[in-house]
């Protein structure tokens, strides 16, 4: 087993092999359920249809992207052929690549910059992967789909972390310093304009419009909202250097904290409206517990922040986003197992910051989280996914991929590293 590179004392290492055969169960069940057409192999998995306003899945082929496609599938079983040295997981993961890269062109050019929705994901998921499985070939590939990448016409793709440019640039920036591809620091650099010249100025700082008409201010948190781009901002300043970025980052995060909930200890999900309240009460934000949305993401920024920078108040805000989401890592507050906007995600969030505040507590409870997921598989024999059906999804973001990978990270964080955070 390749895990575990340097000694560890005999109980940690008892852990930490536990949660990486948790992760090759999950692994298992996904090689299981491949579908195979030569060298190639895809799944299905199970959406809600929209056209019901409660979840009513259906089923569907994955199709390339990182969050929900194939890529992220891809990429969780090549860190697990890494951790393992399994064969026929191996075998998956490049037959998963080989369908990823087939199909990649079939994004639609409004998403193909993001790193979960497009190409930038996709690449760099082949690139890790190919280095995970030895395979110099998939490397290649990723690489040119990254050339592609830096060609794609900004005035058709996206601003924010799922589908844009606030996605695109810290897996670009971490690139860079390994591919030599000219054209990624350039291509960095029209990313980092396009999001300071979209930026809207207002008394409160800057934010910016991800996703029109989805709430009655522009949205907060990781995903979709200022701390995502706020992360992608400082990234490309400590590449490029560019002033413009550090200060539309610093207006950013003067927007997010002009509404931080006190009482909650959390920033609001402007998607949501205030909810009803009794006469004489003040009514308060809807405040999500999520990498996507709430206190976890807009965590992560901070912590990511505070690394680049050794800004106080970063540091002093993302440890109060870490102890609000520490607070809601029950199955009662967030049933389900997901890296997006579930225990899975909120844990890896813990992680991060063990590492960057050097507080193994952090990793403790992360390990906790994990250990709760165990025992709770071993009694329902699912895991839950983030559509909050029953259904054993392959998905990264959403299914079985991301929760192996998580258990794979409370293994071994320093070799699989966050993708909820590149650094």
């Amino acid at each position: 087993m390749e895990t575990l590179t340097t000694p560890l004392p005999p109980t940690v290492a008892a852990t930490a092999n536990a949660f990486v055969d948790t992760a090759a169960q999950i692994g298992r069940l996904i090689c299981r359920d491949a579908i195979w057409q030569g060298p190639r192999c895809n799944f299905l998995t199970s959406t809600n249809d929209p056209a019901f306003e409660y979840p009513k899945p259906y089923f569907k082929a994955l199709e390339a992207d990182f969050y929900a496609g194939s890529a992220g599938v891809a990429f969780f079983l090549a860190a697990l052929y890494h951790a393992t040295g399994d064969p026929f997981v191996r075998k998956t993961a490049r037959g998963t690549f080989q369908n990823t890269l087939a199909t990649a062109r079939n994004i639609l050019p409004t998403a193909r910059l993001g790193f979960f929705s497009g190409w930038t994901g996709i690449a760099y998921a082949a690139i890790r992967g190919g280095h995970w499985l030895n395979d110099d070939a998939l490397v290649d590939e990723g690489r040119r789909l990254l050339q592609a990448v830096t060609e794609l016409d900004l005035e058709e793709t996206g601003i924010d972390v799922i589908d844009g440019a606030a996605g695109a640039i810290p897996a670009l920036v971490q690139l860079e310093r390994e591919q030599s591809l000219p054209e990624l620091r350039p291509c960095i650099s029209r990313l980092a304009d396009q999001l300071v010249s979209r930026a809207e100025r207002s008394p409160e700082g800057y934010s910016w419009v991800t996703l029109p008409g989805s709430g009655y201010r522009n949205l907060t948190g990781m995903a979709h909202g200022v701390a995502g781009i706020v992360n992608a901002l400082f990234e490309a300043f400590t590449l490029t250097g560019d002033s413009r970025c550090q200060e539309a980052a610093f207006q950013g995060l003067r927007y997010e904290n002009a509404f931080f909930d006190q009482q909650q200890q959390n920033w609001p999900d402007f998607r949501v409206a205030n909810p009803p309240h009794t006469q004489g009460e003040a009514p308060g934000p809807v405040c999500s517990c999520a990498w996507c949305h709430g206190a976890p993401g807009i965590a992560l920024a901070r912590l990511r922040g505070y690394e680049l920078t050794q800004h106080p108040a970063l540091r002093a805000e993302a440890e109060t986003g870490l102890q609000t989401t520490a607070q809601q890592l029950t199955w009662e507050q967030q049933p389900n197992f997901s890296l997006c906007h579930g225990l899975a995600g909120n844990a890896d969030t813990l992680l991060e910051a063990a590492d960057i505040l050097q507080i193994p507590d952090w990793r403790q409870q992360a390990e906790a989280v994990g250990q709760m997921g165990q025992a709770r598989y071993e009694q329902t024999g699912l895991w839950a996914n983030g559509l909050y059906n029953d259904y054993q999804i392959p998905d990264f973001m959403l299914g079985l991929s991301g929760t192996g990978y998580f258990y794979l990270r409370l293994a071994n964080p320093a070799v699989y590293r966050s993708a909820l955070l590149l650094r």
